[in-house]
């Protein structure tokens, strides 16, 4: 993986920092209609709470990395294949990889009724069936349509007409915070559960 360009938060205390000024920053984007930058910014958390959600199921041993936990990484990848198939790309270094694996997890909690060998997986399908596996599944699903929505903006927002551009583009954004707050309320229940991370000593760091 290529060095960071950025320092990384290194405690609660600055990711806690970091979240608050953002949230300031993303309400004054919004009242100035900087609707870009508001969107940069839920674009960021929610790839933040994917993130979060994927390092409370033991994807990752820490919270500043995003290389798979070999701890893991066996169990995890043959549930991505069995949802993607074994051509699918196992990366959770971008948004579409840490939803694909998100999305594995949960329809493999929900549809598994085959006995498991595996310790991980045992405590793993235990902890997400104590969410709400059919919101999160339908969650991801809108926020996939956001995505779609997002990426004609940044990436091609020289080409829109200005009018059909920004119509409508400061309810999306709010749109977009809705599903990051949404995805958040489950992460807060994996980690009050945090079978998983106890299970595997991984810690909370």
């Amino acid at each position: 993986m290529a060095e960071r360009l950025i320092k990384q938060a290194a405690n609660n205390t600055e990711r806690q920092e970091t979240y608050k000024y953002q949230l300031g920053r993303y309400r004054k984007a919004l009242k100035e209609e900087f609707y870009f930058e508001a969107m940069i910014i839920v674009y960021s958390m929610l790839e933040d709470r994917l993130k979060a959600f994927l390092y409370y199921v033991g994807a990752f041993n820490n919270r500043n990395t995003l290389k798979v936990s070999n701890k893991t990484k066996t169990e995890l990848k043959m549930l991505l294949y069995m949802e993607c198939g074994e051509k699918s790309k196992f990366s959770l270094t971008n948004i579409s990889g840490k939803i694909n694996l998100v999305k594995a997890i949960i329809n493999w909690a929900e549809c598994s009724n085959e006995p498991l060998d595996s310790a991980y997986l045992s405590c793993l399908k235990l902890m997400v069936e104590g969410v709400d596996i059919g919101a999160i599944r339908e969650c991801l699903e809108n926020l996939e349509s956001w995505l779609g929505y997002r990426n004609e903006v940044m990436h091609a927002a020289m080409n829109k007409n200005l009018d059909a551009l920004y119509n409508g583009l400061d309810e999306k954004v709010e749109l977009g915070m809705a599903f990051a707050r949404e995805l958040d309320s489950y992460v807060k229940l994996l980690k009050k559960d945090n079978s998983v991370r106890k299970m595997l000593k991984m810690g909370n760091g």
